[in-house]
């Protein structure tokens, strides 16, 4: 694919982006880059109007201690508002799905909700007793594996691995093989291998031994087209390992990276323009018919989606970190 391809994305991108700063002034701007995002993504048509009412909504609806009265809900709205219609109904059904979470033991917070969210707007995924059991049990698993390095961060991607096949202790043992693996290689251990390794694990499609192979090539080509390789890039690495000639997308990744570096506003932010590049690049590549008519087109969505949420409740924890230590 080529980057032209893409010059209509990238332009409506900037576009919504440049609306939602000018509404919202005061607001860090890597999350509106976040929330934009989406709606390209989703190729879905963006509405100012209907995008504040929502966010105003969400914060007026929100408890007092409520993440989502957080910069959070700005991609929860984004998130709401692409899928489908009545988005503050989703809204008020999101807060039941995550009641239901913490009725079985998740912990409340950010990555809680995006649990919720996930669940709320996922094909695969319900708010069934027998699932949500199984996610936990997978998550646990997993911080028995990795105390230090599982977190809630991980509640999503548990979710979303809840629906492979197999006993428990099969999809956790899938996972470790792949963090096993890698790290072996050019990978460095740490929370973004899990996370890649967790992405992996959800392709049932392709052989373990392959997709591993798959994730060094396109580690060894970003070197190649002098894109460094950084720990925060594995969850994209594993995005693009999932396609059987991912490595044919770094060029244009690389090009629509270019010209977001260039861009005002998004120049100071080159580490989520490289992952808003591959974003562009692989939900545009899901519109081939080819790949659309396979399970991997929801398993990729579903990742992305979780990729996406997640790095926006992190970025939100991790400012209110600073803010606490700061006061």
């Amino acid at each position: 694919m080529e980057a032209d391809e893409l010059a209509p994305n990238i332009k409506e991108y900037k576009q919504i982006f440049y609306d939602m700063a000018e509404e919202f002034k005061w607001t860090d701007k890597k999350v509106l880059m976040l929330a934009a995002s989406v709606y390209v993504m989703h190729d879905q048509r963006f509405s100012p109007r209907q995008f504040k009412e929502l966010c105003e909504y969400i914060k007026k609806e929100s408890g007092l201690f409520s993440p989502l009265k957080s910069d959070l809900r700005f991609t929860v709205a984004a998130l709401l508002d692409v899928h489908g219609e009545a988005p503050k109904e989703k809204y008020d059904k999101l807060h039941h799905v995550y009641d239901k979470l913490v009725e079985h033991g998740f912990k409340k917070g950010n990555f809680t909700y995006i649990a919720a969210l996930i669940i709320l707007t996922g094909e695969r995924l319900q708010a069934e007793d027998d699932q949500m059991n199984r996610a936990l049990t997978i998550y646990k698993e997993m911080k028995n594996e990795h105390p230090f390095l599982t977190a809630k961060e991980d509640y999503p991607l548990a979710f979303l691995l809840s629906k492979t096949d197999g006993e428990v202790k099969d999809v956790v043992n899938r996972v470790e093989f792949f963090y096993k693996k890698l790290s072996q290689d050019v990978f460095r251990k740490g929370n973004d291998l899990q996370f890649l390794s967790h992405i992996l694990s959800l392709d049932e499609e392709h052989e373990n031994e392959r997709l591993v192979e798959r994730a060094g090539h396109i580690y060894d080509q970003m070197k190649h087209l002098s894109i460094k390789p950084k720990t925060v890039h594995y969850p994209e690495i594993g995005l693009l390992s999932l396609f059987n000639e991912g490595t044919k997308e770094l060029e244009t990744i690389k090009a629509v990276k270019k010209d977001l570096d260039q861009s005002k506003h998004f120049k100071w932010n080159k580490d989520i323009n490289f992952k808003m590049a591959v974003n562009l690049s692989v939900s545009h590549r899901l519109k081939d018919s080819s790949i659309a008519a396979t399970g991997l087109f929801t398993t990729i969505e579903s990742i992305m989606q979780a990729q996406q949420a997640a790095m926006m409740a992190g970025m939100v924890g991790a400012v209110a970190a600073s803010n606490t230590t700061n006061t």
